[in-house]
């Protein structure tokens, strides 16, 4: 997240605290959302480094490829390093960050009922 933020947000961060982002991950009904700096440094205390990661427990990740917070390919990268093979992926072509379209709750509720079947 850090490094993806420009060197102005990275100054406010440091200085206030807090960064106002807006972007189609905000809330519509305020048209901006809050990044902390206690955010960002608690996210780099869980890092896993290089090492895979074991979860335990079977994973589906789905993402939207129009998420303009989280690049998909973010997820990509991540499934390469889970270190089960119960792993599933859906990159959701025309899905945005919150995948809230009835269409996307659907994908949501059916890749939870697969793993609960297992």
């Amino acid at each position: 997240m850090w490094d993806r933020y420009p060197k102005k947000a990275q100054a406010e961060l440091r200085r206030t605290g807090v960064y106002r982002r807006s972007g189609e991950a905000s809330d519509p009904a305020r048209g901006h959302d809050f990044v902390t700096l206690k955010l960002i440094e608690d996210g780099a205390r869980h890092l896993f480094g290089d090492r895979l990661i074991e979860t335990g427990c079977p994973v589906h990740i789905l993402h939207g490829t129009r998420d303009d917070a989280v690049p998909w390919q973010l997820s990509t990268a991540l499934v390469s390093r889970l270190a089960s093979d119960d792993v599933v992926l859906t990159l959701v072509k025309d899905g945005d960050h919150r995948l809230s379209r009835p269409e996307d709750i659907e994908r949501l509720i059916a890749a939870v009922a697969a793993i609960s079947d297992q």
